[in-house]
């Protein structure tokens, strides 16, 4: 078998809801043209303040504007959403700093992504935080991995939860201690697919303000913070660039369920009526 036969991508996008930006990226009367999906897409702020989305052919797809961030409805049959994201109340909150963002390119397929949820295995080599415990579930259109380690990038006493709301919208909470002070953040990793090749990651990082702190200095350390977690991720976009697709990988005693996680994931690359059965998977410690 080769490469290719092992590395063979699905002939379609997945169904799911796609981060464009964040919301001050599209400024009253302006038009942004956004490449995803094989295709031009325009993002009109209006003057009332409304959201006018064009995805080429005089298609118009669902658009909405949810945590800061514009979001489009995508889906190879044309159905309408049966999900949103859940409301982050930090997102409008004064007490949180407002997501500072990144956007990496990535040169492979999209799913490549995912695998991540269940490879507890990497955080020690990659991420230089062996995992302390580790959990995955699994419930319809959501998957969330709850961990806790110790990091020397993000800090001591780290926990995480993250989870995918669909297969392209993955937000994650964490709280460490890091130079003697306990951080509370939330992540945003999100993707939009430019080809079945290619894709966009929109990182982004929030931070919980620190009382009593200066705002020189909660700048500083808020920057900080959000530097250190753009290093981790970074960390991890290099291997999903390199990334050979196996359809049945052999795992190893010890290993996230990898397996279970693809099950779930492929729900959202087939037509409703032919989504898989026995998707959900309760809360365990893997």
């Amino acid at each position: 078998m080769n490469r290719d036969q092992i590395n063979e991508i699905p002939d379609r996008f997945p169904r799911g809801w796609f981060v464009l930006g964040h919301q001050r990226e599209f400024e009253v009367n302006e038009t942004r043209t956004i490449y995803g999906f094989n295709r031009k897409l325009t993002v009109t702020r209006q003057q009332d303040g409304s959201i006018k989305f064009d995805a080429g052919d005089g298609e118009t797809w669902p658009i909405i504007e949810k945590n800061q961030m514009v979001m489009c409805w995508h889906d190879h049959e044309g159905t309408a959403p049966d999900y949103e994201p859940d409301k982050i109340d930090a997102c409008y909150s004064d007490d949180w700093s407002d997501y500072g963002m990144a956007s990496f390119l990535v040169k492979n397929n999209c799913r490549e992504l995912i695998d991540n949820m269940a490879d507890k295995g990497h955080f020690g080599p990659v991420h230089q935080a062996p995992f302390e415990g580790f959990w995955n579930e699994a419930k319809d259109h959501t998957y969330t991995q709850e961990m806790t380690a110790d990091s020397p990038i993000l800090g001591r006493d780290l926990f995480s939860k993250a989870r995918y709301e669909g297969p392209a919208y993955m937000t994650t909470y964490m709280s460490a201690v890091h130079d003697g002070a306990k951080v509370e953040s939330r992540l945003l990793v999100s993707h939009l697919p430019l080809t079945f090749t290619s894709f966009q990651i929109n990182f982004g990082v929030m931070v919980k303000k620190v009382p009593g702190m200066s705002p020189e200095d909660e700048k500083a350390f808020i920057q900080g913070y959000v530097d250190a977690n753009n290093f981790a991720f970074g960390q991890d976009v290099a291997i999903w660039e390199n990334k050979i697709y196996i359809p049945d990988p052999v795992v190893c005693d010890g290993d996230g369920p990898l397996h279970k996680l693809r099950k779930w994931y492929s729900q959202f690359l087939v037509d409703r009526a032919d989504m898989p059965k026995g998707i959900n998977m309760e809360k365990r410690e893997f």
